[in-house]
C-alpha cells in the first residue's frame, strides 16, 4: 500500500472528473464536487450545500474551501479501511500516515527525526505500540519563541468488533476524525501566515485517549525537546462536529488562563460564534487532563455528544461542516491572539487548583452496600450477616497533595441476623475520614487512597423480626464507632471497601454487650 500513496491524489482528480462512475470506483467518502455539496443517493447529511457565510465571520473567502477540507479529513479518516482506528489495527497505521502527511504538506516540522513519537502503551497485562503524531511552527517573534502552544486532538478511536462473524466498525467521525481535521486544518493555516504565531505552536494528534488519556500522559513525560515548564497553553479538539444540532460551542477551561474567557468571547463574537459555556476547571475525561495535571492551563472545544457517542452510527455524513469551518476559523483567530500577546499567565483560580499545597474542597455522592452483623464479645460470638446499606452526600477537604479531610452524611440501614430473625435499623450517620493519597493525586486522573476515622449514628426507627425496637428506652438511639478502608478513584469515579465496627453497647438493658460490624462495598461520584 505505501507503494500507491504517491497515486492517491491523480487519482482523486480522476474521481472528480469521473462523476458517478468515479464516485462508485472510489465507495467511500466525498470525492467528487457534487458530493461535497450535496450527499449522495441514501446518505444521511442534513447539510445538502455548504452555504455562504455571513459577513460577519471574516475571512469569507476561506470558508467554503475549509469546510470542504474538513469534510474530506473527516471521511478519510472515518473510512472503513481505517478500522476505526483501533490499537493494534492496520487502520489506525493508515491513518497516522495520512496525518503526518497532512502536516508535511502544511509546512511543519517534525520535533524529531521524523512526526512520529512512538509509545509502549500498557493495557492490563499487554504492551501495546502506539504512536502520537507531532509537528510544530516555530514561533516568529524572538521574546517569545521559547514559549509553546500546544493545539492537539485524539486520533484514535473504539475500532471494531466481530459480531456474527461480521466485522463492526466504530468509524469515529465526530468521535474524533473531526476534532483531528480541525487540527490539520488549523496547522495549515498557520503555517501560511507564520507571522500569527509569534509563540512555538506545537500541533499533536495523540494516540491512547480512548484507552485512558495515555497519548497525552506519555508526550508530557517522554516530552525531550519542550520543557513542559515552556507550554503556555493547551488546546484539545475532541467531538467538534455538531455545532448546530448543539447549538454551540463549549469551551471549558478556558478560564485557566487569565483572561482567557474573556478574550475567548470578544473573538466568537467577532464571528458570530455561540459559546454555550467556559470554566476555569480542566476537563479531566479528554487530553486536557494531563496537562492540568502538570498545572497548563487547558481548554476543551467540545460542541456536545448529540452524535451517535461511541456507536458504529458516528459516521462523516452526519457532521456539520459549515459548523466545522467556523469553529477553525474562530480557534485560528483565538489561538492567534494568545501566541502573540505580550505574556499568558494561568487564572489566579487555576493556579490555587494547580498549586497542590493548597487547600481545595470537593463534594459528591457515595453509596455503600454490604453485610452487617452483631459481635457478642463476652460470649466470644456473633450473629450472621444481613444485607445493609447506606447512601448520601460528602465533601472532601484537601489539606495538601495526600491528605484530605471527608466528612460525610448517610442515611444507614444496619441489619444483623437474630433469634427473631433480622434486627434491622433506620439511621442517620455522620462519618468523618482521614484520607491518605498513596498513588495519583486530586487533580490527576486517578489515585488510590487509604483512609481512617470514626462515625456517630442515630438511629430513629427499627425493628426485631416482628417487633418494634424502643429506641431512646430499652434500645440506645446513639453509637459512637470506628471506621478505614481503602478506595480507587478515576476521574471522578470512586471505589474501594470500608469496615465499620460499633464501639456503643446497643444491646438492651440486662442482655450481653452487643456490638455492630459491618463490611462494605463503596461507590461514589465526586463532582
Amino acid at each position: 500500500m505505501p507503494l500507491f500513496r504517491p497515486l492517491i491524489p491523480y487519482f482523486l482528480i480522476f474521481c472528480l472528473l469521473a462523476g458517478p462512475a468515479g464516485r462508485q470506483a472510489f465507495g467511500e467518502g466525498p470525492r467528487t464536487a457534487e458530493a461535497l455539496k450535496a450527499p449522495a443517493a441514501g446518505a444521511r447529511a442534513t447539510d445538502p450545500a455548504i452555504p455562504q457565510p455571513p459577513a460577519a465571520l471574516g475571512e469569507v473567502r476561506e470558508l467554503p474551501s475549509l469546510a470542504e477540507r474538513l469534510q474530506t479529513h473527516v471521511a478519510t479518516l472515518a473510512a472503513d479501511s481505517m478500522e476505526g482506528r483501533g490499537l493494534g489495527t492496520e487502520g489506525k497505521v493508515r491513518a497516522k500516515h495520512y496525518i503526518a502527511r497532512q502536516f508535511e504538506e502544511a509546512g511543519l516540522r517534525p520535533l524529531g527525526e521524523d512526526f512520529f513519537q512512538p509509545l509502549d502503551l500498557r493495557i492490563g497485562l499487554a504492551w501495546v505500540p502506539a504512536v502520537n503524531v507531532v509537528g510544530y511552527l516555530p514561533g516568529s517573534d524572538p521574546a517569545l519563541t521559547d514559549e509553546y502552544i500546544v493545539i492537539g486532538a485524539h486520533y484514535d478511536h473504539l475500532g471494531y468488533q466481530l459480531k456474527d462473524g461480521e466485522r463492526v466498525i466504530f468509524p469515529g467521525a465526530d468521535d474524533n476524525a473531526s476534532g483531528t481535521a480541525a487540527v490539520m486544518e488549523l496547522a495549515r493555516l498557520f503555517a501560511e501566515s507564520p507571522q500569527r504565531a509569534g509563540r512555538s505552536l506545537v500541533f499533536i494528534a495523540f494516540d491512547g485517549e480512548e484507552s485512558g488519556l495515555l497519548g497525552a500522559r506519555e508526550f508530557l513525560q517522554q516530552n525531550g525537546l519542550i520543557p513542559n515548564d515552556q507550554i503556555q497553553f493547551m488546546f484539545s479538539l475532541d467531538m467538534v462536529g455538531m455545532y448546530e444540532a448543539n447549538n454551540g460551542l463549549n469551551l471549558p477551561g478556558m478560564g485557566t488562563l487569565q483572561g482567557g474567557g474573556e478574550l475567548a468571547a470578544r473573538v466568537a463574537g467577532g464571528h458570530g460564534l455561540r459559546i454555550k459555556g467556559m470554566t476555569a476547571e480542566i476537563p479531566r475525561r479528554t487530553d486536557t487532563g494531563p496537562f492540568g495535571e502538570k498545572g497548563i492551563p487547558a481548554a476543551h472545544a467540545f460542541t456536545g455528544s448529540k452524535s451517535p457517542y461511541h456507536k458504529p452510527e458516528d459516521t462523516w455524513d452526519l457532521l456539520d461542516y459549515q459548523g466545522m469551518a467556523r469553529i477553525t476559523l474562530f480557534l485560528y483567530d483565538l489561538v492567534s491572539e494568545f501566541a502573540t500577546a505580550p505574556a499568558l499567565a494561568p487564572s489566579p483560580a487555576f493556579a490555587r487548583m494547580a498549586d497542590p499545597k493548597a487547600p481545595r474542597l470537593h463534594a459528591g455522592l457515595l453509596t455503600h452496600t454490604g453485610s452487617g452483623y452483631h459481635e457478642f464479645p463476652e460470649d466470644f460470638y456473633q450473629a450472621n450477616t444481613a444485607f445493609s446499606w447506606g447512601a448520601g452526600l460528602f465533601l472532601e477537604l484537601h489539606l495538601g497533595r495526600r491528605v484530605s479531610l471527608q466528612p460525610e452524611l448517610l442515611y444507614d440501614r444496619h441489619a444483623s441476623r437474630s433469634a427473631e430473625g433480622t434486627y434491622r435499623r433506620h439511621s442517620l450517620m455522620a462519618p468523618l475520614h482521614l484520607n491518605l493519597t498513596l498513588a495519583g493525586g486530586p487533580a490527576e486522573m486517578g489515585r488510590l487512597f487509604v483512609n481512617a476515622g470514626g462515625y456517630y449514628r442515630h438511629s430513629f426507627a427499627g425493628r426485631d423480626g416482628e417487633d418494634g425496637l424502643d429506641l431512646g428506652g430499652t434500645h440506645p438511639e446513639g453509637e459512637w464507632g470506628l471506621s478505614f478502608g481503602f478506595g480507587l478513584e478515576v476521574m471522578g469515579v470512586r471505589a474501594g471497601i470500608t469496615w465499620r465496627s460499633g464501639l456503643t453497647d446497643i444491646a438492651p438493658q440486662g442482655l450481653p454487650k452487643a456490638t455492630t460490624r459491618g463490611t462494605y462495598f463503596t461507590l461514589g461520584y465526586r463532582f
